[in-house]
């Protein structure tokens, strides 16, 4: 009859001899760097995964007007600027202050940094306007009607 304590004692031994030079392999690769390409693209995956699951958690408790109206409300403001220049200036800073509200509400959606905010006037508000659209543009909403490189 096979005694216990040595069936134990058995499988002991063997775990030892397989799995110690096993493990000291994986420890040598790991100090020596084999794993760290690996590792960053495993860590990306899981950032780019909570990053996804924080959007979608965003979207089913999104409160206000959907992004695809505002985005459009966006597109039609921007039409309606590039085409009052023969309008009284009251009409012009009404638009621009209408755009800059959209431009601030669907920055606040995408969790977008800006500086709409700010008593900035002039060729500043210009720039960071431009620099807040192309963030946009960047993030999937689609301001201007057609793509960079597309014909007319």
């Amino acid at each position: 009859m096979v005694d216990m304590y040595q069936v134990v004692l058995g499988g002991v031994a063997v775990a030892i001899m397989v799995l110690l030079p096993i493990g000291c392999v994986l420890i040598w690769d790991l100090i020596a760097g084999r794993w760290d390409e690996t590792i960053r693209r495993w860590r990306e995956r899981r950032a780019e995964g909570a990053d996804h699951r924080k959007a979608v958690r965003a979207l089913r408790d999104q409160q206000g007007a959907p992004i695809e109206q505002l985005a459009a409300d966006l597109r039609r403001l921007r039409a309606a600027l590039a085409g009052d220049e023969h309008r009284s200036a009251a009409h012009q800073m009404g638009n621009r202050l209408a755009y800059d509200q959209l431009l601030r509400q669907i920055c606040q959606m995408l969790n977008i940094e800006h500086e709409l905010s700010g008593d900035s006037i002039g060729i500043d508000r210009d720039i960071e306007r431009f620099r807040v659209e192309a963030e946009l543009e960047r993030a999937g909403v689609m301001i201007t009607d057609r793509r960079y490189g597309q014909a007319a």
